[in-house]
């Protein structure tokens, strides 16, 4: 999991992933709708996500490959790409997602992808990027009951609190709908 300032960000996260284990990505789905992209995007595996839909806009699919094959998820718990190169809130969707899952997370902070290629830059400018990763953590379970949204949003809180400690910034407030 980690924060999502730019394009760069998905295929360099995976890239330094894939080499320690296969990677999927959650992708909004309407990426998948230009052909060149969507070609792209199935080949290396991602899993379109319907933001407007929750839970079953491609968690169900994330969570059905990560059972069934031995994969790592990269996901970027902010939901879109930062406007301003900064930690965004999380979503609690990841909060739900990551209690269904189970699995450990690995945090990870990226650096200087924004100044490289902000939001609605169309090329990348050379910059040095880095990607501080963090050690596997794992959320507990909600015991005794079914988790609620405020077990989703502190779930997504105490992952951006990790992927903050990365970056040596403040964790922003969770928000959102599921």
């Amino acid at each position: 999991m980690s924060n999502h300032v730019s394009h760069i960000d998905p295929p360099f996260v995976g890239i330094a992933v894939y080499f320690r284990k296969k990677t999927k990505f959650m992708a909004r789905d309407t990426l998948f709708h230009n052909f060149f992209l969507g070609f792209f995007l199935n080949h290396v595996g991602a899993i379109p996500l319907n933001r407007g839909t929750g839970y079953r806009g491609g968690f169900e699919k994330a969570l059905e490959a990560l059972k069934k094959e031995e994969i790592a998820l990269v996901a970027f718990p902010e939901g879109t790409r930062s406007q301003d190169g900064k930690l965004q809130p999380g979503k609690p969707g990841i909060g739900l997602f990551v209690l269904q899952a189970n699995l450990p997370i690995v945090p990870c902070f990226i650096t200087g992808a924004y100044e490289a290629m902000p939001k609605n830059s169309k090329f990348p400018k050379p910059k040095q990027i880095t990607f501080t990763f963090g050690k596997p953590f794992s959320i507990p379970p909600v015991d005794g009951r079914e988790p609620d949204k405020e077990d989703y949003k502190r779930v997504t809180g105490e992952i951006m609190k990790k992927i903050a400690e990365l970056g040596g910034v403040e964790p922003p407030a969770v928000e959102g709908k599921i």
